[in-house]
Formats: C-alpha cells, sequence, structure tokens
C-alpha cells in the first residue's frame, strides 16, 4: 500500500505543528477582535467629540441672496431657532425646509464653512405674471403660491402643463399690442383650445386717439374763464377694456391681422368696442359698447 497504514505512527515533526497550529490561530483571532474593539472605542470618542454640542459651535450665519422683499434678518432670526447642534450636527436639511417656508422665499440652499459658518442662500420670488386665483408664475418658470401684494402684473391662466407655451405668447403678443399703444393685461388658455385676451389702452394710445386740446386758447382768445377751461381740458381720457377670443389655429397670424387694422384704422374706436372674435377664417367681428362707428372704421386692411 502507498498510503500511510493506520498502524503506522506519526513522526514527531508531525505531532509538533499539529500542536501548535490551534494556539496561533485563537492567539490571531483575539488580537483581531481586540484590534476592531479599540478601533470602535476610537471611533465613538471622537464622534462624542465632533457632536458635542458644546465643541465646534456655529459662530456665524452669513444670508446670501438678492433681497427686494425678504428681510435677511428674519431669514437669519429663523436659522438661529431652527439651529440644533454644532458645526457637524447641524441639519442642514431642516433649516433649508424653515427658510423655504418664510413668506417671499422661493429657494433656500445651506452649507457648512469651515470652521464655524454656516452660509443660507435665499432665492426670492420674482413672479411676472399672476396665475390663476392663487398662483404666480415665478420668473423661474414655476408656479408658486402667492403672497400679499399690491403690485401689478399681466394675469395668466390655463392648465398648469401649458405654462410655458402661455408665457411664451404672452411676451409675443404683449410686444406686439405694446407697439400700437395697448397693454395685454390678461392671456387664457382653455381645454378648447381658445385663447382669451383682455387688452386696455396705454397712455401711448390715448395720446394717439384724445382729440387736439384747442379748448384753452379758445377760451383765452374768447375771454372766458381760463379755470373753467382748464376744467373740461383736465378732464380724464376715455379708457376702455376689449376682450378677444381667437383659435389656436393660426392664432398668431389672426392677432397679427387685427393689429394691422387697429394701426391704420380701427385703434380711434378702441374705446367703443367691447369685444372682437378672431375665429373667423378671414376677418374678425366686433361687438361695440353703443352701436358701430361708421362704416369707413370696419373696413380691414390687410
Amino acid at each position: 500500500m502507498s498510503a500511510r497504514s493506520l498502524d503506522t505512527p506519526m513522526d514527531d515533526a508531525e505531532y509538533a505543528d499539529g500542536e501548535q497550529q490551534g494556539p496561533v490561530a485563537r492567539s490571531g483571532l483575539v488580537a483581531a477582535l481586540v484590534f476592531v474593539l479599540l478601533l470602535g472605542m476610537v471611533g465613538l470618542f471622537l464622534l462624542d467629540r465632533l457632536y458635542d454640542p458644546g465643541k465646534f459651535r456655529i459662530e456665524e450665519v452669513e444670508i446670501r441672496g438678492q433681497f427686494e422683499r425678504v428681510d435677511p434678518q428674519i431669514v437669519r432670526a429663523a436659522v438661529v431657532e431652527e439651529l440644533d447642534g454644532n458645526y457637524f450636527s447641524a441639519s442642514l436639511s431642516g433649516i433649508e425646509e424653515v427658510v423655504s417656508d418664510l413668506p417671499w422665499v422661493f429657494d433656500a440652499a445651506v452649507r457648512r464653512r469651515w470652521p464655524d459658518t454656516l452660509v443660507v442662500e435665499v432665492d426670492e420670488i420674482q413672479p411676472v405674471a399672476a396665475w390663476g386665483e392663487d398662483r404666480w408664475l415665478n420668473a423661474t418658470g414655476d408656479l408658486v403660491e402667492r403672497e400679499n401684494w399690491d403690485g401689478d402684473l399681466p394675469r395668466l391662466d390655463g392648465p398648469d402643463g401649458m405654462k410655458e407655451p402661455i408665457w411664451r405668447a404672452f411676451q409675443e403678443w404683449h410686444g406686439l399690442f405694446a407697439a400700437q399703444g395697448l397693454s395685454l393685461d390678461r392671456l387664457e388658455f382653455d381645454e378648447r383650445e381658445l385663447w382669451y385676451l383682455t387688452l386696455s389702452l396705454s397712455a401711448l394710445a390715448l395720446e394717439r386717439i384724445a382729440p387736439p386740446l384747442e379748448a384753452e386758447e379758445e377760451a383765452v382768445e374768447s375771454g372766458e374763464n381760463k379755470a373753467d377751461a382748464e376744467t373740461e381740458t383736465d378732464a380724464p381720457l376715455p379708457t376702455a377694456e376689449v376682450t378677444m377670443i381667437v383659435d389656436n389655429t393660426d392664432a398668431d397670424a389672426r392677432i397679427r391681422r387685427l393689429i394691422s387694422a387697429l394701426r391704420t384704422q380701427l385703434l380711434a374706436e378702441f374705446p367703443g368696442m367691447q369685444s372682437i372674435d378672431l375665429r373667423y377664417p378671414n376677418g374678425f367681428a366686433i361687438h361695440w359698447t353703443n352701436g358701430a362707428p361708421a362704416p369707413r372704421a370696419l373696413t380691414e386692411s390687410n
């Protein structure tokens, strides 16, 4: 037999190796456990030191942003009140949430700056238009909750998913009407794909359509009381608010056709208009407040 017989005794060296392997393995395991234990204790000690509220304290809160309606002192007070912990343990997300809930704050980002400072960057709400009844369209393109404010902004409305094309349409058409002295005050888009526009006269248009102010000169020449003449000439100029409706299909072309007619003939008649319907393929219909003016004013110019 090539294998060692069961009755063959082992060499002394083999006995020695077998007896030494057990104690060596156990001592290595014990050493590893001791090392891990010591490492854990050091880690706990360091964590205790790092998160000790009495150490690494926040000594400065730096508020950054371009502020028009947000008070930086109110932001600072909110940060200090929410601050619970030191440089390492302070909850940055909790501070961001509290600051973002302040009036006129759109967003907030908080970061640490070694060794003892929190930097709070605040983005203020910058509304470009009122949206619906209780929101604003922010300069970022987001819809945000409306704050108390008496500022004058155009009013937009429509499905939330249409906010970007509605804003683009407003910018385009606002410029076209403004060139004629008209203000696009409201723009809506509904589920039937109809646009609703509300227009009013601007100061430029009022100057164009106002009659020559010759009453004062005539009064002076005729010897009338100058104060009476000033009373007449200082009367408010006519104003108007006109609503328009147009299909989404070819809306831009139809609006430009109307503007061409306003520029050449109809602007002087604008104060007498109540509504304009642009849903006709080759023209438009005007509803007058007190009856239509002379037919010449209704002749469309291409």
